[in-house]
């Protein structure tokens, strides 16, 4: 599954560690990145939560990440003129950067303000047609608050406007350690496995080639200095000034970011292939021009193998709306894919087991040593509090196996491809697929309290949360820290402070506003809702008429991971085989949206390599990173200010990056 090598972007040496560096330069690093977040936290509870204006968390990399970047670098000069305090070394830079990526992740619709929704939900929308707040009674205080009040004064605002923080203490301190074992785990699966991918497989990390060239150590030298980065950069901004136009002074919507070319059809059979939809986003077409070739055709072929299938189906009189079940065959590609990419690297895991139990020296092996010991930590962790809970032991194990395994898969395709999606993986699909296969009642067991169901429906939340993009973040500041010449040890750390501190802020930026003013009065208001009442209310449901396995699903389910299985091989036989079983899988998880920008990329790259070759590919690069970081200066810092500040007109046109 390694990308074609002479498409990638020259990587270079790694950097020397930095010289050193100690435990106060250290601290005073981490007090830069906590500072940053919080302040940055004013920003996205503004944009995202009262106005939604701009989701500038769901942009890969966050937005705030990439402020946070253009401010130090901005400040770097002014701080190496102060006596005694030193510039900001890249690698230290490196460390605040990734810091403040992850710790703004936590902020996203997705993480905490889903998880606010699931803890709510039972308690808030609870009516005799809806009575899922019979379930509440299964949550224990110290995963929610089990005042009814408490969570009424969450949607309509406390008559004082002040957080009971009282009752909501030791539920965010649950989570935040529940979180942080999960990341920890994460974090010791990308441990073992960046050896393969950074030295032995070289993936391109296209992500990590932005803040790169920011701090000068990309391909062009001096990426703020390039003449084709600002023809890019100038580009995107001309584009977006275009559609906020057209949105404020002619009516909106915006448009042209997107073309429904199927908007026409409406007969047999054509009518199989919709939808049909070209996104044409900037951030894609930007990074995505950093990706093999390989990989870009296998992503909008896969798409259109997906078309095809729908058609068979039709024809063959199935007419279900969820044809031809992508999310399932993408369920069926990550768990296949999962296991193949951690068999690959079994070696690693038996010197990491040897290192452990096995009583060897520590050596060479240390990280080893360590990556197992924080996977092994974490799932045990996260297995115990959730036993503890409720859940019954066999599930908890298998669903944490299932999250781990699509987590691994979705790093590899930032890794190999990097679109920058935090969607790009089946959402919900992990939890889906054991009621798919298993049916509701090993499910919902034998107990009258339904205590079990219950559990596992709130930790839902894992399932349809952005947590494989913290393991994505994870092996990116590995990879960045290589270039840099940051020990492995610092990034470890870095990363579960930012997840640590990042669910705390997030926590406090997202129910300050909704005690204050009410989260049914905001427009960001708490992301969710509408999924968690329908998740409970089917635990409800099933209680009382079962669930019986789905036929369709778990045959598009093995049909995906059958067919993983089968371009793994073909690949691994036959050198140039064209299809890439990660842009399958990518492709099921969201080709709707990625099939046409990669299909432009594919064409042009294909056209810059045959007639220009690598040194033209080369060139051409900053122009593409231009035109990705004039979308996200353009529309999320500028455009999505206006927009949180001022309110009016300017909200006519909502940034979306997911």
């Amino acid at each position: 599954m390694a990308a074609t090598a002479k498409t990638q972007p020259a990587s270079g040496p790694a950097a020397a560690p930095i010289p050193a560096m100690s435990t106060g330069r250290y601290l005073f690093v981490l007090a830069i990145a906590f500072v940053l977040t919080w302040v940055l936290g004013y920003w996205i509870r503004q944009a995202e939560i009262v106005t939604l204006a701009c989701q500038v968390t769901e942009a890969a990399p966050a937005i705030p990440a990439v402020v946070a970047l253009l401010f130090l670098l901005a400040l770097n000069p002014l701080l190496r003129l102060l006596p005694g305090l030193r510039g900001l070394r890249n690698g230290e830079i490196t460390l605040i950067y990734v810091f403040v990526v992850i710790a703004t992740t936590m902020f996203a619709c997705s993480i905490v303000r889903y998880l606010i929704a699931n803890l709510s939900g039972a308690y808030y929308f609870n009516s005799p047609e809806n009575p899922i707040g019979q379930l509440a009674a299964n949550l224990p205080s110290w995963l929610s608050p089990t005042s009814s009040l408490v969570h009424k004064q969450l949607y309509e605002s406390s008559p004082s406007g002040q957080v009971p923080w009282a009752v909501w203490a030791t539920p965010i301190a649950t989570w935040t350690g529940l979180f942080m074992l999960m990341g920890g785990s994460l974090l010791g699966l990308m441990m073992l496995v960046s050896d393969r991918w950074i030295d032995q497989e070289r993936l391109s990390f296209p992500l990590v080639q932005l803040p790169l060239e920011m701090m000068g150590q990309g391909t062009s030298g001096h990426f703020f200095r390039n003449k084709a980065m600002w023809i890019g950069f100038g580009t995107a901004a001309a584009l977006n000034f275009y559609n906020a136009t057209k949105a404020v002074f002619f009516g909106g919507p915006a448009g042209g970011l997107r073309f429904d070319i199927g908007a026409d059809v409406r007969e047999f059979p054509l009518a199989a292939f919709l939808p049909m939809s070209i996104h044409l986003r900037p951030e894609l077409i930007g990074l995505g021009y950093l990706v093999s070739t390989e990989v870009s055709f296998s992503i909008w072929f896969s798409f259109f193998l997906h078309k095809l299938q729908a058609l068979i189906l039709v024809f063959s009189g199935m007419k279900l709306d969820n044809i031809p079940f992508t999310r399932e065959q993408g369920m069926g590609a990550y768990f296949v894919l999962g296991v193949i990419l951690l068999w690959k690297d079994r070696r690693v895991m038996l010197e990491a087991y040897r290192s452990v139990f096995g009583g060897q020296q520590a050596g060479s092996n240390t990280r080893y040593r360590w990556a197992l010991v924080s996977v092994l930590v974490g799932a045990l962790g996260v297995i115990i509090i959730w036993t503890v809970a409720g859940m019954e032991a066999w599930l908890a194990i298998s669903y944490l196996v299932v999250l781990l395994l699509v987590a691994v898969v979705y790093a590899r395709a930032r890794a190999e491809t990097g679109i920058p999606l935090l969607w790009l993986y089946p959402i919900g699909g992990q939890y889906a697929a054991f009621f798919n296969f298993l049916g509701s009642a090993p499910i919902m067991g034998y107990s009258r309290s339904l205590l079990s169901p219950t559990i596992f429906a709130l930790n839902g939340v894992f399932s349809r949360g952005f947590f494989p993009t913290v393991a994505a973040y994870q092996i990116e500041g590995l990879r960045l820290g290589r270039q840099t010449g940051v020990d492995w040890r610092r990034i470890a750390m870095t990363c579960m402070l930012a997840i640590g501190w990042g669910t705390v802020a997030a926590f406090i930026f997202h129910l300050q506003p909704y005690y204050g003013r009410g989260a049914i009065t905001m427009q960001g208001g708490i992301w969710g809702t509408r999924d968690a009442q329908e998740t409970f209310k089917a635990i409800l449901r099933y209680s009382t008429s079962p669930k019986a396995p789905d036929t369709n699903s778990i045959v598009a389910t093995l049909f995906g991971g059958g067919f993983s299985a089968i371009l793994a091989a073909a690949r691994a036989r036959w050198m140039g085989f064209p299809l890439n079983p990660i842009g399958y899988a990518v492709a099921c998880a969201y080709g709707s949206l990625v099939w046409g920008p990669f299909l432009l990329t594919w064409l042009i790259k294909t056209v810059v390599l045959h007639y220009g070759g690598g040194r033209a590919y080369v060139a051409t690069i900053p122009a593409f990173l231009g035109f990705a970081l004039g979308h996200f200066i353009t529309a999320g810092v500028i455009w999505g200010s206006l927009a949180a500040t001022l309110g009016g007109p300017f909200q006519y046109w909502s940034i979306w990056f997911g």
